[in-house]
């Protein structure tokens, strides 16, 4: 056995005890609580009114680009050469420079978006911990690391797992 598959499988040992002593487990998809929660909703919310006049102005502009690229299709075999090289270079700097700006942009509401979820994990995760008492669930795990729905999971009776992102939605909405 290969090295990683043998930490793995001694990674997957070690979890075995706790699942058998869940009473039972659960999962959440925390991009479902973030994007229906009051708190990412008003997230989204402000997003798009910072960057929803730049987002159309990138529209505009991907629109632009494509017309031109589609025009010097059209018009290729009617250019010489120097018009050619020279359109296909006004074409290529003005990707160059979209690409550009729209990573800065990219960035920024990255960046919003990181420091407003770091706020909403604290009450999701209160929220989490509460539905998980209430149904006797004694393991969650988050969708992206735990979803019943993908190969590759580990073995669990069938309906064993509960799904509690709407229960977590619901208590965050309550608050």
């Amino acid at each position: 056995m290969h090295r990683p598959a043998r930490l793995l499988a001694l990674g997957l040992l070690g979890l075995l005890p706790a699942l058998a002593a869940a009473e039972g487990v659960g999962f959440v998809n925390m991009e479902r609580v973030f994007a229906q929660s009051p708190q990412g909703r008003a997230v989204q919310e402000r997003l798009n009114a910072e960057f929803g006049d730049e987002q159309q102005e990138f529209a505009r502009r991907e629109q632009e680009i494509r017309q031109m690229q589609a025009r010097l299709e059209r018009d290729k075999p009617l250019m010489s050469k120097a018009q050619l090289e020279k359109q296909e270079a006004e074409i290529k700097d003005l990707i160059a420079q979209f690409e550009d700006d729209f990573a800065k942009v990219q960035e920024q509401v990255a960046k919003i978006q990181q420091e407003e979820g770091q706020k909403l994990m604290e009450p999701a995760r209160e929220a989490i911990e509460a539905v998980a008492k209430e149904k006797g669930i004694s393991a969650v795990f988050e969708v992206s690391t735990f979803d019943p729905n993908r190969a590759g999971m580990l073995f669990f009776e069938q309906g064993a797992e509960v799904d509690l992102t709407q229960a977590v939605i619901d208590a965050l909405n309550a608050d």
